[in-house]
């Protein structure tokens, strides 16, 4: 009976653990349409959540001064475990609201971070409220075996903290490789609902079953469960009700394709940002992309006639697909941190196998070029953002001077803001010209300062000019290295005011 007992206790707490964790992973995700995926978005969201849980655990221990009997102990544990799951159920219905206002009021992702961190937090410190009590129980209901009051709390929550660690640690691995991917947001946000509302059920059904001289009122365990699946229900109605386009998950990111027309033909788009960028843009009846950057892109690849292309990033792989379309002599090359990106592309974007002649490789673009350093490539197009960010790590001093190892031919496009003033856009300026000197080139779209796509080549690509000629080029800003990443610093004080 007593292992019995100490298993129920034991599954509760890697529930609770696991459905904690697997929540957070689901606001950090559904969050990133919002304020986007960054180290410092995350590490904020997750400073949240360790506060939550310590401020949990710190109550739950003060609760447990004041309880004398098991069953007590355990109805306290339930109690908070299901308003662990209605405090989530509700988060997930004033998130998305929320966010919006937010990012609306403020240009700081970093204060909406905390936003979202405090509102799914209140759940969260509600759910380790119960370890303490479920440890005080266990105390409680073995004493030692010679009947005095001394028991090893100690040994009782090691093994507690350590269970629902280990339920945290399956919640923050499972959900984003397994789960996300193949059952989906609003799946994957139902399982762990019904996770804590099980678990309040077990806590709650225990602490009626175990033997004990106290009364034990139908109200008090029927409260437990009617908030435990009042949080099942609300949740059940938010998915069926919510309206908001969730993307394709995959294990890295998530996906959002739309049809639209160009030039009176059918075409179709494909973002990780909706509302702000588009990746790529295809038309299915010329098999080539839409962009403009795109296509100065295939003309500068014209230019230089290559042989062998590399492509860093491959979102709705537009161009390297263009390329590959009306080249198929051309051998490319995709390099993409997301693997699970061909599916997507080849269903529901391109509605069509990639080419014969690209190769795609589910890599970090520069961890894959730097344990293949002898690797030669005609052309290489850096191509790789984080919703309108480039990916920082690709252009610090290190990684220019590397691909220029690696390619003779190299392009780059980001998101920017030709003027003086924007540190964030003339960093990248800065490093570019710093490792290709006089032969850096620069090409804009337009003559305008608004956010725009901005084109870098180490040639004298298509309507370019050459950097050091450029009026909005500030030479004297400073460098972007692995030891000192100044995109972080520019990406929140510079361009969100944008």
């Amino acid at each position: 009976m007593q292992r019995k007992v100490l298993g129920i206790c034991l599954v509760i707490a890697l529930l609770e653990g696991f459905a904690g964790l697997g929540i957070e992973i689901y606001a950090i995700r559904i969050s990133a349409t919002y304020i986007g995926s960054s180290i410092s978005i995350t590490g904020v969201i997750l400073a949240m959540v360790l506060i939550a849980i310590a401020v949990g655990y710190w109550y739950g221990g003060r609760l447990s001064q004041d309880i004398k009997t098991p069953r007590q102990a355990l109805l306290k544990a339930g109690h908070v475990l299901s308003l662990s799951a209605i405090s989530h159920a509700i988060a997930c219905i004033v998130q998305l609201p929320l966010l919006a206002a937010m990012t609306s009021s403020t240009s700081s992702p970093i204060i909406a971070a905390m936003g979202v961190g405090l509102l799914f937090g209140v759940g969260l410190a509600f759910g380790s409220t119960a370890i303490p009590l479920i440890t005080q129980f266990l105390s409680l209901k073995y004493k030692n075996l010679d009947g005095n009051s001394g028991v090893d709390a100690g040994k009782n929550a090691g093994m507690m903290v350590a269970i629902t660690t280990v339920g945290s640690v399956l919640g923050s691995t499972l959900t984003p490789i397994l789960l996300l991917p193949y059952i989906g947001l609003t799946s994957s946000l139902a399982l762990f609902i019904t996770a804590l509302a099980l678990s309040a059920y077990l806590c709650t059904r225990l602490a009626v079953q175990v033997h004990s001289d106290e009364p034990i009122s139908e109200l008090t365990h029927s409260k437990n469960n009617l908030l435990a699946i009042s949080a099942v229900i609300i949740t059940g109605v938010f998915i069926f009700f919510n309206k908001v386009d969730t993307g394709y998950q995959t294990s890295t990111g998530a996906w959002f394709v739309d049809e639209i027309i160009v030039d009176n033909q059918q075409a179709v788009t494909i973002t990780d940002k909706p509302g702000q960028t588009t990746s790529s843009c295809w038309i299915y009846l010329t098999k080539k992309n839409c962009h403009w950057y795109g296509k100065i892109t295939v003309a500068a690849i014209e230019q230089t006639a290559p042989d062998t292309l590399v492509f860093l990033g491959g979102a709705g792989m537009g161009t390297p697909s263009e390329v590959a379309h009306h080249n198929p002599e051309m051998a490319l090359t995709v390099i993409d941190i997301d693997k699970d990106l061909p599916d997507i592309i080849e269903a529901h974007f391109l509605k069509a196998s990639i080419a014969n002649n690209i190769e795609f490789i589910g890599d970090d673009a520069r961890g894959y070029l730097t344990r293949n350093s002898d690797a030669r490539y005609d052309f290489m197009l850096i191509d790789a953002f984080q919703g309108r960010y480039v990916a920082s790590n690709l252009y610090t001093l290190e990684a220019l001077t590397q691909f220029k190892k690696n390619s003779k031919y190299i392009m780059a496009n980001i998101i920017g803001q030709p003027i003086k003033e924007h540190g964030y856009t003339q960093t990248l300026f800065k490093n570019w010209h710093e490792v290709f000197g006089d032969s850096a080139y620069v090409l804009t779209r337009n003559d305008s300062t608004d956010l725009q796509n901005i084109m870098l080549c180490n040639f004298a690509c298509p309507g370019s000019q050459k950097l050091t000629q450029a009026e909005f080029f500030n030479k004297s800003q400073k460098v972007h290295t692995d030891d000192l990443p100044r995109l972080d610093r520019y990406y929140y004080r510079s361009i969100e005011s944008l």
